[in-house]
């Protein structure tokens, strides 16, 4: 019989640059944090134990459905929060997600996520509530709930309630390294059965091609002021995209009329 509250998961493996962040983001509104280790080399782990109420297990296993499920079944509350160690949630979850919780019909919630490519100021996101980049983050967990697909992993078995939480948390994924961005990519490919995955590619233009849209929202409290310092190291070894973009016109006119500017929810 599971208990009231709130319980996060993670699946994690060498995500020692993101992962303190994340973890700080969302730390304050749950009752205990469940991490599987997936082989980790660096410092995952010991950043996972370093936050109280943090119960860490190990599994090499290279079915994500099945980490993924692993973590579940090691949740003792009513509520689950399913996250990336990439993924860091602004302040405001705080005061929302403790509110969520006591909505005694609903199965799950969605959130909004700003998807950054190749810059801590550009994302594939048009618009703030883009389609495309929206997920079920926080859920009911009952019987017959559970992951499937090794790679790519869904979610099933949940209930038809699903309200929006009007939650947005930045994913920072894809500004990581392309030498490990690739890496990841074959990993998944041959998780899905391809045998040489991506023969002869450079790294360094992977992501060329991809949309790019100006992220001028701040960055969480918890990154904030890594990200900046992070940015201006990029920035001064020449790398362009990593100096904030130009303002965007309508939201000065809007500052000097004296008018709320379009901000993060």
């Amino acid at each position: 019989m599971s208990r009231p509250g709130l319980t996060i998961t993670y699946v994690v493996k060498d995500e020692e640059e993101f992962f303190p962040f994340s973890l700080r983001s969302v730390h304050n509104v749950a009752d205990e944090v469940v991490v599987v280790d997936n082989g980790s080399r660096d410092r995952t782990p010991e950043i996972a134990l370093s936050f109280p109420r943090v119960r860490l297990y190990t599994s090499l296993c290279q079915d994500f459905s099945a980490l993924r499920n692993l973590a579940l079944s090691k949740v003792q509350t009513e509520w689950v929060m399913v996250l990336d160690a990439d993924e860091v949630f602004y302040s405001l979850v705080e005061d929302v997600v403790p509110r969520l919780l006591e909505v005694p019909e609903v199965d799950g919630y969605t959130c909004w996520f700003y998807h950054l490519m190749r810059s801590f100021y550009y994302m594939q996101n048009r618009e703030d509530k883009d389609p495309q980049y929206r997920r079920i983050f926080l859920f009911r967990l009952t019987p017959g709930v559970r992951y499937v697909g090794a790679v790519h992993e869904r979610l099933v078995g949940l209930g038809p309630s699903i309200r929006d939480s009007g939650l947005h948390y930045v994913h920072y994924g894809y500004t990581k390294s392309p030498v490990l961005i690739l890496e990841r990519w074959k990993h998944y490919a041959r998780l899905s059965g391809r045998a040489d995955p991506y023969p002869g590619v450079d790294p360094e233009h992977i992501l060329d091609g991809r949309p790019l849209h100006p992220f001028r929202r701040p960055h969480p409290e918890v990154i904030r002021a890594y990200v900046e310092s992070r940015a201006a190291e990029l920035a001064a070894q020449g790398h362009k995209l990593y100096r904030p973009p130009p303002p965007d016109p309508e939201e000065e006119l809007t500052a000097q009329q004296g008018v709320e500017p379009r901000g993060c929810t």
